[in-house]
Formats: structure tokens, sequence, C-alpha cells
């Protein structure tokens, strides 16, 4: 990096050129489609909305400002003055109860509205059909939005981050289900983000540009070249041959060499890979025997010899980027686990029929062989394996049809709401079949408090949970970047590429 006066100083040409990982082609520029950590790049840098998080998840101020009432079930918005879309169309507060409206509706068909917009009064009744009208958001005058939730809901300011809460230009609303109407758009301002699309070659890349009428500090990046490009390994490859200014979600295979390069970076993502049990059947019924197989796994020799490092070990449900994680000794202990398991099987030969059933997608045979070679040193029992398909596997989910098997928990938004409520009694995605009353009620009582206090009952049900060995915590994936010094205001969380304000990202000098 080239230095004037012991300072970096700023390249001439300010074009950052980056990967779109996983990407073939144009997204859909729609704020409500469930995104990916690519398109939720593009997404945030043509929308924004009321609120943003910083690096650490903690939410911000963006366009307004709120206040929040005792009951905490009302929050009043209120709007910078100014604002517009990239077209140069006012934003007033009723654009976000039309835009909100939108989103809601079945014909729009978001996935997701039931976890994120339910709490919003009158929501479902949109979502259902039954009303075009979002009762629960109200403009009180241009610059004053009210919201009103059927119960006190802690994590809606951090909700409010997605990109289906953002303001979008009614004007071109109806442009989202054609391809080359939805680019024009773009090019004209969809929403309030920093960008606007300049052009697109399909398949290939898509150019960005400031937006003019941003409300923003003034950008120093005047372009962005995303590429589009399927598989990691390939980005990786043309990284290193300098094509792009950075690269990030790196293959597993690709991270052992990257660690030694300039720039390297690592962080586990917003997710957890955690094994569980069919609590409602022999012989997991048994607490003994679950805690047996939750203490027989050696996580950190299965994380370096077999994942070569490209996950970190995992004790916990909550990830450790996840607000309300609490660090927890390592479990593994081979003679306790075979200890407990004797203590019900005294003659482990007799031991039941066991099966392992896991997405092939997500567990290679590498992996499952040496889960299985785990059980048999550290229980001596042979547990079978069950390859499936996507579909087949989501199938025996949904049938109850899988004694042990395996699911990633991810989650939308950085709170722990969204991984506590998959074990609650009433939870579709119950798959455990585990009924807790006290742990229900620990996670409502959350909801109905704040700050540290909340944090400290989601960590009580985390426990118990655990305690409870409803599942093992296998590992937390991580996530891998190569960015290098100069390019500053880019930086790797577990959502991926983190931006911060595009008013800070700009590329220093670097070549003589």
């Amino acid at each position: 990096m080239l230095l004037t006066n012991g300072k970096p100083t700023l390249a001439t040409q300010q074009n950052l050129t980056i990967p779109l990982i996983g990407m073939t082609d144009v997204p859909s520029f729609n704020p409500t489609d469930e995104q990916n950590p690519s398109t939720k790049i593009l997404i945030n840098m043509l929308y924004s909305g009321l609120v943003r998080t910083d690096e650490n998840f903690q939410v911000m101020p963006d366009q307004a400002s709120w206040t929040i009432s005792a009951d905490q079930e009302q929050y009043v918005f209120h709007l910078k003055p100014q604002l517009m879309f990239g077209d140069g169309t006012p934003v007033t507060a009723q654009n976000y109860v039309d835009s909100w409206t939108y989103a809601a509706r079945p014909a729009n068909q978001s996935p997701l509205v039931t976890s994120l917009m339910y709490a919003i009064v009158g929501a479902r009744d949109v979502h259902e059909g039954r009303t075009q009208t979002l009762a629960g958001a109200r403009a009180i005058d241009d610059h004053t939005l009210q919201v009103t939730l059927d119960r006190p809901t802690s994590y809606f300011l951090a909700a409010l981050t997605d990109p289906i809460f953002a303001p979008i230009n009614q004007k071109y609303r109806n442009s989202y289900s054609h391809e080359r109407e939805a680019i024009a758009a773009a090019q004209k301002g969809l929403g309030t983000g920093p960008f606007v699309v300049k052009d697109v070659t399909g398949a290939v890349k898509m150019t960005l540009v400031p937006n003019l009428h941003y409300y923003g500090r003034k950008l120093t990046i005047q372009q962005v070249n995303a590429y589009f490009v399927n598989d990691p390994r390939v980005a990786y490859i043309a990284n290193r041959a300098g094509r792009y200014d950075l690269d990030w979600d790196l293959a597993q295979q690709d991270q052992l060499p990257a660690v030694k390069l300039a720039g390297f970076m690592r962080t586990e993502q917003l997710q957890t890979d955690t094994l569980f049990f069919d609590t409602s059947k022999a012989p997991f019924t048994s607490l003994s025997v679950r805690q047996a197989f939750a203490q027989s796994l050696d996580k950190q020799n299965f994380a370096h010899a077999i994942m070569q490092d490209s996950v970190a070990p995992a004790e916990t449900l909550f990830p450790p980027s996840m607000p309300g994680y609490q660090q927890q000794q390592p479990m593994f202990a081979a003679s306790k686990a075979r200890q407990l398991l004797k203590a019900v099987y005294p003659d482990t030969s007799k031991f039941s029929t066991v099966t392992f059933t896991y997405p092939n997608s997500q567990v290679s045979l590498q992996m499952a062989q040496s889960l299985q070679g785990m059980w048999q040193k550290s229980l001596g029992i042979q547990v079978n394996l069950r390859p499936l398909e996507d579909d087949a596997y989501q199938q025996a989910l949904a049938d109850h049809d899988v004694q042990f098997g395996f699911v990633s928990w991810s989650a939308q938004v950085a709170d722990p709401y969204f991984f506590a409520e998959k074990f609650l009694a009433n939870s579709g995605q119950n798959v455990s079949q585990w009924h807790n009353a006290d742990y229900d009620h620990l996670v409502a009582q959350a909801e109905t408090t704040t700050d540290k206090s909340r944090l400290s009952l989601y960590h009580e049900a985390e426990q118990k949970l655990l305690s409870n060995a409803i599942i093992i915590p296998l590992d937390h994936r991580q996530l891998a970047a190569l960015i290098p010094n100069w390019v500053r205001g880019v930086s790797l969380n577990s959502d991926g590429l983190y931006f911060g304000s595009w008013s800070d990202v700009a590329i220093l000098n670097h070549k003589e």
C-alpha cells in the first residue's frame, strides 16, 4: 500500500470489483424475496430502511429514530427529512405502509412474512387474504410512522433490518415479475440505497453506480462491478489471478492454502449444525443414552482433521456471533459416555439398532463415516448410516421418520428467538418431538423482557435444551474471505461481506 506523509492515499480509480458467489444470472430485485448472502449484498446496495446493524449486529438508526411505548407494543419512527428514492421521488411514511402491505400480500408469496411480519397487527390478515389493509402500520404524517404490534416483540427492531421492510418506489412495484422491466426500474431507482444499476450483462455481471439522491454521505466508490460466479473455487482462482479486488465464501478446499495469504479472515457464520434425536422413540427416550451420544464425539478432531478447520466445534445452539451467546466447555468425554450407556445397557451388544439419517447435500460420506467411527470407538456400538436426497430427507423429517438425524439451523435475524423457537412445543420445526413446559415458559418470558435479562433467560432455556441432550451441537460453519488492506471499509461478519456504511468504502493506492 502506498503512503504519503505516512498516510494511505486514495487510488485514482474508485472501481470495486467483487464476485457474487453462488449466482449464475440476474437475481430478483424484489426485496421481499428470501435472500442468500450474495443477493443480500445487491439488495442492500439498492435498498435501505429505517434501521441497520453494525458489524456485531447491534441495531442502529438509518432513515429514522424511534420511541417505544411502555408496553413495548407501539413503535413511532421519525423519518429523516428529504429522503428520496433513486429517481428523486420523495419518501414518506405512507411509502412504508404501502411497501409493507405489498410485502405481506399473499400474491407476493414472500416466505419471510410469517417469521418477520406477523407480530404487526393485521399482518396475518393481509397475508391470509382477509384484508388489504395493514392495520398495524399508519402514517401519522409524511415523516412519522406508527407501528402497533399484537404482542411485545423484542426482536422487532432487529427484524426491521431485513430488506422485506425496505420502502419500495411504488412507481415500479409491478416491474418485479418481468426481468427487463425490473432492470430498467433498478436503473431509475427502486429503492433508497446507496447505488442504482448502471447496466447488466446477462449471466456475467452487474454494474452499479452511486445513487445521486442518496441521503447518506457522498460515496467515494464510483462503480461496483459485481460478477456472477456460481462456483467459489472458480472465484478463488480468478481472485488469485488479480481479477477481483477481494474474494469471499471460500470453499473448504481453498481455506487451507488461503490461511497463509495476506488479507485472509475467517469467522463463524450465524448457523449451527446439529444432530438431533427423536425423543419420543426408544432408545432416545432415555436421557442417559442421549447424554452418552452427546459426550461421545471429539468435535475438535472432527473440525480439524475432517473439515480442515472450515468449521468451528460447537457446544451451543446459539452461534458465537449471536447476542446471548455464552461459551461452554467441550462435552467430549469418551469414558463417561460409555459409562452412561452401560448404565442403561450393561451388555451393549443388546443395544437397540440406531440409524443416523442425513441429507447427503450437507453431510458427506466422509463426515458421516467419521461420526460413525467415533460412536464405535467411544460407545462400542455400530450406528447404521442412511443418506437421503434433500427432498426425501425433508419428507422423512415431516413424517417423523428420522430416529437420529442432522439439521442445520440458521436465522434471517441475529436474535436468539429464531433459534430457540424451533424447540417450542407448538413449533412445526420441532423435529425432536420434545415438549417441555419450563422451556416454553422461559422463551415466552424472554420475549416480554429486555436487555441483559432477556439474554439470560435465553441462556437458561438453551441450558435446559442441552442438559436434556435434545440435540448435539456439532459445528458452526466458518466463512472465509481474502480482503486486502487496500480495500477500506469492507470486512467480514457471520452474515457475509460487511460494508457498513458505503460512504466509508474506498480503494487505497497500492500499486507502484
